[in-house]
């Protein structure tokens, strides 16, 4: 026998109004999690400054260092991604049970956040041109190193052509 309608939607609003109890009592993890987050760009926006006066100077072996400590800033912000996956799936809803006080702090977390990331990917962007820049140089330089050898070359070679005709007439 079938269960009436209303029935069957009672249960879905209790279980999401429990979600959502579950949801505001976790709302101080959200903060927390959310500083962390801002930490780690944070110090990933003075790495990404210590990094471009590495390219602008052109120091190659510490700026490799200085990479592999972003990465792990960076592996450290997946990990917080991962478990800030869960209020992102519900994010209005989420957002709209925190009370007025946890959600100005929540948007400005998010507004930090989205600043410095901003920040830390122009940065990124115009160190990668200049490496570009960089690189495409060091390609042409070689390139007319190459053509200047195989120049060198051909004269030399033709230098040495000349000296076997020489050779020759007196044979």
């Amino acid at each position: 026998m079938r269960k009436p309608k209303c029935e069957s939607r009672k249960p879905k609003a209790e279980s999401r109004n429990v979600k959502l109890e579950e949801l505001s009592i976790d709302s101080g993890r959200l903060v927390e999690l959310l500083r962390q987050q801002n930490v780690l760009y944070r110090r990933l926006r003075l790495l990404a400054n210590r990094q471009k006066a590495m390219v602008a100077a052109d120091d190659a072996k510490p700026l490799l260092s200085l990479l592999a400590e972003r990465q792990k800033l960076v592996d450290g912000l997946i990990g917080l991604n991962g478990q800030l996956s869960p209020f992102r799936k519900n994010w209005t809803e989420v957002y709209n049970s925190l009370d007025e006080p946890m959600r100005k702090d929540v948007a400005q977390l998010l507004e930090e956040a989205n600043a410095a990331l901003g920040l830390i990917l122009h940065s990124d962007q115009q160190d990668t041109a200049k490496l570009e820049a960089k690189r495409q140089d060091v390609a042409g330089r070689l390139e007319a190193l190459e053509t200047g050898s195989a120049a060198s070359a051909a004269y030399s070679s033709a230098g040495m052509e000349a000296s076997t005709g020489v050779t020759d007439e007196q044979a």
